[in-house]
């Protein structure tokens, strides 16, 4: 008689897209072909189309001893809210910024080491040291100034790219940045050739990856801009930021994803009431335009993330995190709480 074990291949492949995570675990055990299946990046392509009730989501408390945590939203009619809590990689260094996530698979990164989490086994894989060295370690010094993070569908691979800044002494750039990729299968750093000063200002909320593309919040002599970098092509380009937020210094300013397109959050950051601005790019052709306007809070930091079109995350003043529905206005806090003011941007929609 027939099991189920003996379906085709792509049969198979289709049913086990289609079960949560959790399930997936417990059939690893069934047979090799079964966990070599499950543990294959690219069924998270299909769960992605598929799952549409649940929803995880990493926040990335930073500094002191705090650690990532895993929220999982249901989205039933209780919005019951599950938490877990991720152990963190490595005890010499609890401060990782979230730098992009692709097929259940999120990228870690504090300076130069930087680590993958799978959301599935829930393990973390350290990759290579990096292969730029500054020319004097008695007197240079490296810091590693932003991670990208993304799946090539034309390598069929996963990519890692890093730019790291050198200064010397006096902590003066002496040299434009250096640019290396990694390869996820061949576990090597490569470095590509990249002659242009740079200055990337990268937080958890200043960075997002779309499509093939890593995008940061960056500088230049003119004002602001973002600079986006292709996986596939491994080149750098530039994209204009709206009109009032070339040169603007002091409001808030972070990026997010909205049904498929890059937004950008700005505000005010001083003051007891805030309001915030939503920005929405254009897809294809790369202008803004002003999708709307969102408050004024008491008592609230920042916004964080859509976690569907009518609802948003913001962190309040006291670090929870309270959800928003930006039509009817109703407000409810989550039950997960970090040190006030020192949430970095949620990440990571599945």
């Amino acid at each position: 008689m027939a099991t189920l074990k003996d379906l085709p291949i792509v049969l198979l492949f289709e049913i086990l897209s289609r079960l949560p995570a959790v399930s997936l675990l417990q059939f690893k055990s069934v047979c090799k072909l079964w966990y070599a299946l499950i543990n294959d990046p690219a069924i998270f392509s299909l769960q992605d189309k598929c799952i549409y009730i649940n929803r995880r989501v990493v926040i990335d408390f930073e500094f002191f001893t705090y650690i990532p945590s895993i929220i999982k939203l249901s989205h039933t009619p209780d919005r019951s809210i599950s938490i877990h809590d991720v152990i963190n990689p490595s005890s010499d260094f609890p401060n990782f910024d979230i730098c992009g996530h692709s097929h259940g698979l999120v990228c870690l990164s504090c300076d130069r080491d930087i680590f993958l989490f799978n959301m599935t086994t829930e393990k973390f894989h350290r990759l290579p040291s990096s292969i730029l060295h500054y020319e004097d370690p008695n007197t240079d010094s490296s810091l590693t100034d932003c991670v990208g993070f993304g799946y090539d569908s034309k390598s069929r691979d996963f990519k890692v790219v890093r730019v790291v800044q050198f200064r010397d002494l006096d902590g003066e750039y002496y040299r434009p940045p250096g640019v290396e990729i990694l390869e996820l299968r061949k576990e090597r750093w490569r470095e590509i050739e990249f002659s242009t000063y740079m200055h990337i200002m990268v937080t958890g909320s200043t960075q997002v990856h779309h499509e093939e593309k890593s995008y940061w919040w960056s500088k230049n002599i003119e004002g602001n801009l973002i600079r986006t970098f292709d996986l596939s092509e491994e080149i750098f380009g530039e994209i204009s930021v709206p009109d009032n937020l070339v040169e603007e210094e002091l409001l808030y300013i972070s990026m997010g994803m909205l049904n498929g397109s890059i937004v950008i959050f700005h505000g005010s950051k001083a003051g007891n009431e805030k309001t915030f601005s939503v920005w929405e790019m254009e897809k294809d052709v790369f202008s803004w335009s002003k999708l709307m306007t969102i408050g004024p809070f008491l008592g609230v930091e920042k916004p964080l993330l859509f976690v569907s079109s009518d609802e948003l995350l913001i962190e309040a003043d006291e670090g929870q995190v309270i959800s928003y529905h930006v039509k009817t206005h109703v407000t409810k806090v989550i039950p997960i709480k970090g040190r006030p003011c020192v949430f970095a941007d949620i990440f990571c929609q599945f």
